[in-house]
């Protein structure tokens, strides 16, 4: 038995990152999917930043555990984000639980992939002004997570995995960015890193919509991705 769709979400690490980059994809998700955002702590004043990676997935898989009230949950990832999708994951599966599915949005192979941070302080330049305003403490928070994450690798696990792939690269001449080392499937869908989330964000949560919805057992109930700001 399935309740209400619902969906969690992780965008990067960037300090312009936040809630505003899953907007338009939540629109194009539409009825009857729940989406929550799930903030990574440290971007606001007075926030801790967690110790390690892992502590940040234990952290969120108690928050997925307690949106999901035992319904399936499907866990997304944007770029970096998809790092900690996959992480929550794992975080899940060691409790007991286990996510319905993952989707990792363009989302690099690994930490050490330095055309990912790239990507990062690119959206930072082009998107201050579009989104949301750079302090100290989203800058320091934004190189902390980077640290968090630059030796670390996804591990097993028994969730399935879709990988979507951003049709255009960013930039000339340069490297699809999206690949994932463990089992998945791939779509492509139109835009570059960025605009696959901006203009084309409602093809590509169709996208998501549908592969989500034929997954076995039926379509999971919850997406959750973590994000860099607050929940109001």
């Amino acid at each position: 038995m399935f309740r209400t769709s619902r969906t969690a979400r992780s965008p990067s690490f960037s300090a312009v990152s936040g809630e505003h980059e899953y907007a338009r994809f939540a629109a194009g998700l539409g009825d009857p999917w729940r989406v929550a955002a799930l903030p990574h702590p440290g971007f606001a004043p007075d926030e801790p930043l967690p110790a390690t990676a892992a502590a940040l997935a234990a952290l969120h898989a108690q928050q997925v555990l307690e949106l999901a009230e035992g319904a399936p949950v499907l866990l997304i990832g944007r770029s970096a984000g998809g790092w900690v999708a996959h992480a929550v994951a794992a975080a899940l599966e060691r409790l007991g639980a286990q996510a319905a599915g993952i989707a990792l949005l363009d989302t690099p192979p690994s930490g050490n992939d330095p055309r990912g941070y790239a990507l990062m302080v690119d959206g930072l330049l082009h998107r201050e002004d579009r989104f949301i305003t750079i302090d100290d403490h989203r800058l320091t928070a934004m190189a902390a997570y980077a640290r968090l994450f630059r030796e670390w690798t996804p591990e097993p696990i028994s969730a399935p995995t879709l990988l979507v792939r951003a049709a255009a690269p960013h930039g000339p001449g340069e490297e699809p960015i999206a690949s994932w080392r463990l089992p998945h499937e791939t779509v492509e869908v139109p835009g570059d890193h960025f605009t696959m989330l901006e203009e084309h964000a409602s093809t590509t949560a169709r996208t998501v919509g549908r592969w989500a919805r034929g997954l076995r057992g039926g379509p999971p109930s919850a997406v959750a991705q973590p994000v860099t700001s607050k929940m109001p």
